[in-house]
Order: structure tokens, then C-alpha cells, then sequence
């Protein structure tokens, strides 16, 4: 009684590709050699939850200026080798992590300097966790 109507049912839809977003996360150490961290809006993905300070997240990886223009404190920064990949539910992220060292202006920083020994006291979300990692793996 089946045969012959598969040509009939409907087809599964094909998923659609998931957009890859690309940004900038600054990885920004004090003189004490704690890391700035700060609170993310709480609107929005990861809403309220701490973050490793990065650009905003679009198509392409952002240009020297607008990592200049987005960073947290002027500071020499270094870009490290290789990025952190994470999948969200709607979008691939890719984030290259540039390093620097904060200079005597350092306490002027919108965030929180945390010693990295207690990265682990901060509800960091999955994608922050892998940005630490590779920060620390590269540093």
C-alpha cells in the first residue's frame, strides 16, 4: 500500500548554513598579572554573564582600527597564533585573541581585574573558557 509515493512526501528541508561571525578578543593583563574582565549586557547572547573584552562580532575579522577603536586600554597588543572556534546555536564564532600589557592607566579599565588563579570563581560562558585556554596556552 506504500509503494511508489516517497516521491509524494515531503522532503526533509535542507538545514541552512549556519552564519560564521568573526571578532577580536582582547586578553589584557595588569601589572599584578591579573586579566580584565568584563560583564556582557544583559540583553543578548550570554546575557550578563562575564567575558575575556572583545570587538563586536560580524562577517569579517575586524582591521587594525577597529581594534584599536574597540580596545578596553591602549596597550601594544600581539596577536596570537591560531583562533578559538565555538558554534552557538545560530552562528560559528571565530575569535582571534591579541594579547597586551596594560599600562600605569590600568586601573581606569571598564571591568574587573581578576588573578588568573581565580578565572575559575567567574561564570566565564564556553566560548570565554576556550579564549583563557588558548590565552594561556599562547601567552
Amino acid at each position: 500500500a506504500c509503494a511508489g509515493i516517497a516521491e509524494n512526501l515531503p522532503r526533509k528541508a535542507a538545514k541552512a548554513e549556519k552564519p560564521t561571525r568573526r571578532g577580536v578578543a582582547y586578553w589584557l593583563l595588569n601589572p599584578d598579572g591579573a586579566v580584565l574582565l568584563r560583564r556582557r549586557a544583559e540583553e543578548g547572547l550570554l546575557g550578563g554573564m562575564a567575558e575575556v573584552p572583545s570587538t563586536s562580532w560580524g562577517p569579517e575579522l575586524p582591521g587594525d582600527t577597529a581594534v584599536a577603536a574597540q580596545q578596553p586600554l591602549p596597550a601594544r597588543w600581539r596577536r596570537l597564533p591560531g583562533l578559538v572556534r565555538h558554534t552557538f546555536t545560530h552562528f560559528h564564532l571565530e575569535l582571534e585573541v591579541v594579547a597586551g600589557q596594560a599600562g600605569a592607566d590600568w586601573r581606569q579599565a571598564d571591568g574587573t581585574w581578576v588573578p588568573v588563579d581565580r578565572l575559575g570563581d567567574h561564570a566565564l560562558p564556553s566560548v570565554m573558557v576556550k579564549v583563557v585556554r588558548h590565552a594561556l596556552s599562547h601567552g
